[in-house]
Order: C-alpha cells, then sequence, then structure tokens
C-alpha cells in the first residue's frame, strides 16, 4: 500500500508524524507469547464508525481519492496504561458500475487491513522556565512601566488641577456688596 502521489499534504502529514522515542533494553524477562500479543482493536469488539463514499461517473484517466484524519481517544487507552493495543483499519472498495455497455464479468474490487500499533510515548519537552527569562521578563515589565509613567508625567496627567486663587480685594468687595443690600 503506497500514498498517491496527488496528495501530497497527506503524503507530507506521514512524514511529519512520526515520534521520536528512544529503545532501551529492560531488565525484565517477558514470556514469549507476551511479548506480540497485543489486544487488535477492530469493529467485532469495539464500537467502529463505518464511513461509505459514492463516487460519480470518473472520466478516463481521472481517479478518486479519500482523505480520513482521525484522531485517537486518549483517555479510553489512559485507564489500562501499560496494554499494548493494536487499532485495526479495514479499507475496501467496490464498483458498481463500469461505463461500458457491455458489462465485464466481474466488476473491480479490494479491501485492506491497516495495523496501527498504540504506542505509549512521553514527550521530552521541558516546561520549566529558566531563572533569567523570569529575572528579564520582570525588569522589562518595570522598564515599560517606567517609561509610560514619565510620558504620562511629561503630558501633565499627575499634574492636579488647583483652584484658583481669589485675590483679596475680590473678597473684600463681594462681602462690601451684601452689606450694603441690607
Amino acid at each position: 500500500f503506497t500514498v498517491p502521489e496527488d496528495t501530497p499534504e497527506l503524503a507530507a502529514f506521514l512524514r511529519n508524524s512520526s515520534i521520536p522515542h528512544s529503545v532501551g533494553r529492560r531488565e525484565a524477562k517477558l514470556v514469549e507469547h507476551q511479548k506480540n500479543s497485543a489486544k487488535i482493536l477492530n469493529c467485532t469488539n469495539v464500537e467502529c464508525l463505518m464511513i461509505t463514499c459514492s463516487v460519480g461517473l470518473l472520466e478516463r484517466g481521472k481517479s478518486a481519492a479519500l482523505k480520513i484524519r482521525s484522531r485517537l481517544w486518549a483517555s479510553t487507552f489512559l485507564q489500562r496504561k501499560n496494554y499494548r493495543y493494536a487499532l485495526s483499519i479495514n479499507v475496501s472498495f467496490e464498483v458498481k458500475k463500469m461505463p461500458y455497455k457491455v458489462q465485464p464479468a466481474k466488476l473491480p474490487q479490494g479491501s485492506i487491513a491497516i495495523k496501527t500499533s498504540v504506542i505509549w510515548a512521553t514527550p521530552n519537552v521541558s516546561f520549566i522556565i529558566p531563572l533569567w527569562v523570569i529575572i528579564l521578563a520582570i525588569l522589562l515589565g518595570l522598564l515599560v512601566l517606567a517609561m509610560l509613567t514619565l510620558a504620562l508625567w511629561k503630558c501633565g496627567f499627575f499634574d492636579r488641577p488647583r483652584r484658583p486663587r481669589d485675590d483679596m480685594a475680590d473678597r473684600v468687595q463681594l462681602t462690601s456688596d451684601k452689606t450694603t443690600d441690607t
């Protein structure tokens, strides 16, 4: 089974989807029948999704390609983490009618079973942030805060509006007007 050449994005996806891992010798001895015994999951023992695709009349030299991308529901497998599983996917095709006046005795059909092993691998990624990155981020944050404060101060944002100062003459005039009116 080969990947068709007319699907470069699928071929690139399949090339880039490998998980880097390391293999090391274990001290524990396994019984020979346990080494190769992986529980095969297929439509007979788990719930499956059947996809049926109907393709209309194809012109001469044309082909039809079906691309299916799926995700494995990991929480199901995490319940029994150390078990070995193999997913079995069955793909088949059947031609119902040929565009000829005289139909052939046997119409083309075929099927293939694809097995995928479930590999338990943990990524070798460290989520610890180095101390110098944290210190640099704090210093840059303080620098931005200081620059923003300086810019607002230069624009007069922090100057408080002051009440206008009254002259003593204005006060005397106001008080003298009130006394003459009475």
